[in-house]
């Protein structure tokens, strides 16, 4: 389960992170819990909060196709999708104004990788692959 050990490493990392941008906005506001109406604080918040609830869900799938020994190519494909799909959400959330094309297409990515992952654990699920 080489693909999903990589994943969650570095999702791990990412994690870490993401905790320690909530901590220091945390200090700098002054809020212990909640995000005391700080937009800064808020966004940090989310950013991690976004990755902890997409996060389990895809290395779960993830762990069972490996398990079930699919293509190892297609998942590599879909690992390094979502992996850069929440980097590049986390990293750059609350980072720009208006628009931010890097977590849009970090959720693009997230969800492609969910979807398919899904699909492909489906129809191995009733040996249609």
């Amino acid at each position: 389960m080489t693909i999903t050990l990589i994943s969650a490493s570095l999702l791990g990392l990412l994690l870490i992170h993401l905790s320690v941008r909530v901590s220091k906005n945390r200090q700098r506001a002054k809020v212990s819990i909640g995000d005391g109406g700080d937009e800064m604080l808020a966004n940090a918040i989310r950013a991690h909060g976004n990755l902890t609830e997409f996060a389990p869900f895809f290395l779960i799938l993830l762990g069972l196709l490996e398990f079930r020994e699919a293509n190892p190519v297609l998942l590599l494909v879909l690992a390094a999708a979502f992996v850069v799909g929440r980097f590049m959400h986390g990293l750059t959330f609350g980072r720009f104004e208006g628009a931010n094309p890097f977590r849009f297409w970090g959720t693009i990515l997230s969800w492609l990788s969910i979807l398919a992952a899904s699909i492909i654990g489906l129809l191995d699920g009733y040996n249609l692959l």
